[in-house]
């Protein structure tokens, strides 16, 4: 087995997308700013108008392929039209639309940007204001959508740049409305509400246990099917929560290896836990084939249960190794796992170590 392709995919998805809300964050507190004519160091204005439109067009850069390479994953069903057309796709709806909503808001504001002189300024910065929109549309959307939200690194730079927005726009309105003291209290008290109503949502909705599965994530991307969950409904259900607390046990298996349909190498792991766990665990692996009799993985698939129920966890591998992987899986209430498997294989059998982790929940 050999380092893998959707990994890639999914990292650079991440990646961009936390990138790209750091750049628009950027874009968005230095607009305010420029209204407010700042200049640092006592630099001329025109280097925050520069830097400003420089880190904008970045935005859309990296926004091209943020979508990109999340269509392209297929791990998750998205389509392009579902990157496009907000609330048309399976995949978490809602929190996916709303980053299609953001992408055309910021498509908007680029095509009115290269038109400014034939539009005219009125209309222009009549349109420019969907820059404002359009950033806590994308706040939004990674935490409802993304699969890092409940991570320390990713609050702390979703909650920095929802500071740096406010603070910004709170300096705006104590130096730009000395004459509208109403509509400036007004504002600030919506800088104050906004976060407070922010906070009890994250605390309910993305950051409490369960949430890839309340967000619309698919059944089958979750965890089991009906008829597995049937099954862990009877005497496998206490097997399955011994397997959603941390256990290291020993593999035994065997490995079929062949072609799928559509021409891709297929490495199938069949193996049963020995020593601290009782289950089995299957790993599927296909891609290009690699030199000997490895396999350049382009998709996977990891289910692990009980004899009786053997999906009951299903999920995928999230990094792979020569013969050390990382895997998810995660069950249909949201309950996940994260496997650490070392193998030694020979041509038709395999043997091994594996050790589970919990996780706070399946698929993000």
């Amino acid at each position: 087995m050999t380092a893998a392709g959707p990994s890639a995919l999914w990292y650079l998805t991440r990646g961009t997308g936390v990138v790209t809300l750091l750049l628009l964050t950027a874009s968005v507190v230095l607009g305010v700013l420029q209204v407010l004519r700042w200049a640092p160091l006592g630099s001329p204005r025109f280097t925050v108008v520069a830097l400003h439109r420089a880190i904008s067009l970045l935005v859309v850069a990296l926004l091209a392929v943020h979508v990109l390479t999340a269509v392209l994953d297929s791990f998750a069903p998205i389509r392009l039209v579902d990157a496009l057309l907000p609330f048309a796709g399976s995949y978490r709806p809602l929190w996916l639309g709303l980053g299609a909503l953001g992408l055309d808001l910021v498509v908007a504001l680029t095509v009115t940007s290269l038109l400014r002189r034939r539009l005219g300024l009125r209309a222009w910065r009549a349109v420019h204001w969907l820059a404002y929109a359009a950033w806590p549309v994308a706040l939004v959307h990674g935490w409802g959508a993304g699969t890092d939200a409940r991570t320390a690194w990713m609050l702390a730079i979703t909650l920095g740049c929802a500071a740096a927005v406010l603070g910004a726009v709170a300096w705006r309105l104590l130096d730009g409305w000395p004459h509208q003291p109403g509509r400036r209290q007004i504002a600030l008290g919506a800088c104050v509400v906004v976060p407070v109503v922010t906070g009890l949502w994250l605390a309910q909705g993305p950051l409490a246990a369960g949430w890839a599965r309340r967000s619309g994530t698919p059944a089958r991307l979750l965890a089991t099917p009906a008829s597995a969950r049937t099954a862990a409904a009877g005497p496998g259900h206490a097997v399955a929560a011994s397997l959603l607390r941390p256990f290291a046990a020993g593999l035994r298996g065997t490995v079929d290896r062949g072609r799928s349909a559509g021409g891709l190498a297929v490495v199938d792991l069949r193996m049963r836990l020995t020593g601290g766990a009782r289950g089995v665990l299957r790993v599927r692996i296909a891609g290009r084939p690699a030199p000997g009799s490895g396999v350049r993985m382009s998709r996977s698939a990891v289910t692990l249960g009980s004899q009786a129920a053997p999906r009951e966890l299903t999920g995928r591998i999230v990094s792979l190794r020569g013969a050390s992987l990382e895997a998810l899986v995660g069950s249909a209430a949201g309950r996940a796992v994260r496997l650490h498997v070392d193998l030694a294989l020979s041509p038709t059998t395999v043997a091994g170590t594996v050790s589970a982790r919990p996780v706070t929940q399946a698929g993000g």
